[in-house]
């Protein structure tokens, strides 16, 4: 698979990447005696605030409610004039938030516990995926419909992801592995292998090839922490709370009216195409109509972006036992804090993809 082809579809679950950049970008903010707030807080045009947002990735479906929220006007609503950055494995979201230079990035939540430890100061306010959406899939005609049904599989998974080892942990099955580095050849080629990934992306790639998986994700063994949680800094959340709360409102309606309003839909999507020529139509609506489920999912019916001292407890635990924890057990307080997030439910209905959209 090609360069382009990575860019237009694959994508690797997101881990806070190694304390080393970041530490040194937190020495050099501490030692200029400058925090967050003295690049955030900018005025921007027309009296709004700049507000810079690293995506999960690439622009694409994933970002797709806050591209709504853009091109809607909810951000200039708020006073905030809004810049989506693209994130992707070259771009450090946790580094630039510590260090200001952004004011929301994004991981799974084991990501935001792991940076805690490593003593960068990032604090989780909501949380996208509601269900987790990493997981494996098989080939539809392996046999394969179970965890128990993958012992003594290969298995291609991405270095530090959690899952695998707590579905070892979980189940007693074993496997071994070869590391996920984008791209999925191998797995169409070979029906015995167990391949991670998204079901809006790797699972796309494979349709398009002509084969037909089953996926199951990582949260049918219980390992199910939040996914694209947003974060921020805890300087920035002490200092600028009502920017956060102003943000948090236009993106968490800009999701609602993306995922249950197909003409704004188009228009985000629109948006998502001019700002990534790698994608495709077909790649964005496919991704847009398959994540829904997981953003709606459990408590995200009554309140997107939600999250919960039991699920970070859960995770805290899960971690504990997976020997992940370097120092001290943290408190899921200290982890999050979802005070500032808008009563907005999920829609009351997900409509069906437009025809012939993919």
């Amino acid at each position: 698979m090609n360069s382009q082809t990575f860019r237009r579809h694959a994508r690797l679950p997101r881990t806070v990447v190694t304390v080393s950049a970041v530490a040194l970008a937190l020495v050099a903010v501490s030692a200029c005696g400058s925090d967050s707030s003295s690049t955030s807080a900018a005025s921007g045009k027309s009296g709004t605030t700049d507000f810079k947002v690293v995506l999960p990735w690439y622009a694409d479906a994933e970002g797709g409610g806050f591209f709504a929220a853009k091109s809607q006007g909810l951000y200039g609503d708020q006073k905030l004039d809004v810049t989506l950055q693209s994130g992707g494995p070259q771009v450090s979201a946790t580094q630039l938030v510590a260090a200001g230079r952004a004011q929301i990035g994004f991981a799974d939540a084991a990501g935001v516990v792991q940076a805690q430890q490593q003593g960068i100061p990032i604090v989780a306010i909501g949380a996208l995926y509601q269900d987790n959406p990493v997981g494996v899939m098989t080939h539809a005609d392996s046999g394969i419909t179970s965890f128990d049904d993958m012992d003594g599989k290969t298995w291609v998974t991405q270095t530090g992801q959690l899952g695998p080892a707590w579905v070892k942990k979980k189940t007693g099955i074993d496997f071994s592995t070869q590391v996920y580095q984008g791209s999925i050849a191998n797995f169409l080629k070979k029906d015995s292998l167990v391949q991670q990934g998204w079901p809006t992306n790797e699972a796309y790639q494979a349709e398009k090839a002509g084969v037909k998986v089953d996926f199951i994700p990582f949260s049918d063994s219980g390992y199910n922490p939040y996914n694209d949680v947003f974060f921020t800094s805890e300087s920035y959340l002490k200092s600028h709370r009502k920017e956060l709360t102003a943000f948090l409102a236009a993106s968490m309606q800009g999701w609602q009216d993306y995922m249950g309003d197909v003409s704004v839909a188009k228009t985000a999507n629109a948006a998502i195409l001019k700002a990534n020529d790698q994608q495709t139509s077909e790649s964005v609506w496919y991704a847009w109509d398959k994540q829904r489920k997981y953003v709606v999912a459990g408590d995200g019916k009554k309140q997107l972006g939600t999250m919960t001292a039991d699920r970070w407890n859960t995770l805290i635990d899960q971690m504990k036992q997976l020997g992940q924890l370097k120092s001290s057990t943290p408190k899921a307080s200290d982890l999050y804090d979802s005070s500032l997030l808008p009563k907005v439910a999920a829609p009351a209905a997900l409509p069906a993809a437009p025809d012939g959209s993919y």
